[in-house]
């Protein structure tokens, strides 16, 4: 839904701003633009009542109104049984046209909205480990931006720094996501028209994890960043998401070598590098790359 551009109000709550209102705002900015839009931090209802959007703050959620406010009982909740945040409920309003796409505001919405609007609703997303130590999270750096209390910071001033910071953070993740899209495009055409879909080559740089989706995709081959070599290099897929576990890695005996050393082991002259974790292979050439890949896949 598009709406007219005219210099319009956002209201959102006054004190410690957080991570969901502060990419709330940001989002309406990119979707009307910065200078069409007026934003007061308050809690004062008089003056909620007068806004043109109505963000965090409320009490009513009504999207024909443009209130997008959370706290209230009955407030929205996703399928997947994260509710919404100011940040989630705007987006799922105008992310489409901000992001240009279903598909592009579908991947925003995963990779940013809704671990925000989890962790503004208190929903836990992961489990820590026997050393104890919780990752820090694109919230907690929000938070961390607040003045300290009591300090006599200017909170309103710091809150539009933030969503300039936030706008440009949108703005970047819109950019990667059009290139993974095109790129995931240009992984399945290869796929299609491989003749041994167990190695996959690429003229191009390609991320290797679009290929985690294909189970019988064991490496991907490609020249490594032309910006900084002319090397290629092999990486062995993953066995899922979120893993470093690889469906068949490099030798043991190649593990952490370079240059010299791993040319001797491996048998291939123009070698550069083998991580020693064995999910990539460095080689000067195509061809040193391939061998290595061969290698592997005879045992």
């Amino acid at each position: 839904m598009r709406y007219s551009i005219l210099m319009q109000t956002i209201i959102t709550h006054n004190g410690g701003f957080h991570a969901d209102d502060v990419f709330a705002v940001a989002t309406l900015q990119l979707h009307l633009g910065e200078d069409n839009l007026r934003v007061v931090r308050t809690r004062d209802e008089s003056l909620i009542e007068g806004g043109d959007w109505v963000l965090d703050v409320g009490g009513v959620y009504d999207p024909r109104a443009r209130r997008f406010d959370h706290h209230q009982k009955g407030a929205p909740v996703r399928e997947n049984g994260i509710p919404y945040a100011a940040f989630g409920l705007v987006w799922k309003e105008v992310g489409v046209v901000v992001a240009g796409s279903e598909e592009i505001a579908r991947e925003i919405e995963e990779k940013l909205v809704l671990p925000i609007d989890a962790n503004d609703n208190g929903v836990i997303l992961t489990t820590t480990t026997e050393l104890d130590i919780r990752p820090t999270t694109l919230s907690d750096m929000v938070a961390l931006l607040n003045p300290v209390r009591g300090s006599g910071g200017d909170v309103d001033s710091v809150f539009m720094e933030v969503v300039a910071i936030a706008r440009r953070i949108i703005e970047s993740a819109i950019v990667h996501a059009t290139a993974r899209a095109a790129m995931r495009a240009h992984a399945e055409e290869v796929y299609q028209n491989a003749v041994d879909t167990r190695v996959l080559e690429f003229e191009g740089q390609m991320s290797s994890s679009l290929l985690i989706d294909y189970p019988e995709v064991l490496f991907m081959v490609c020249p490594d960043d032309p910006a900084t070599s002319s090397n290629w290099v092999a990486v062995a897929i993953s066995k899922e998401k979120n893993s470093y576990e690889t469906r068949l890695p490099f030798p043991l005996a190649w593990a952490g070598l370079r240059d010299s050393e791993l040319a001797s082991v491996s048998g291939i002259d123009d070698a550069v590098f083998c991580h020693r974790n064995r999910f990539l292979f460095v080689a000067k050439s195509r061809e040193g790359v391939m061998a290595a890949v061969e290698k592997t896949l005879q045992g």
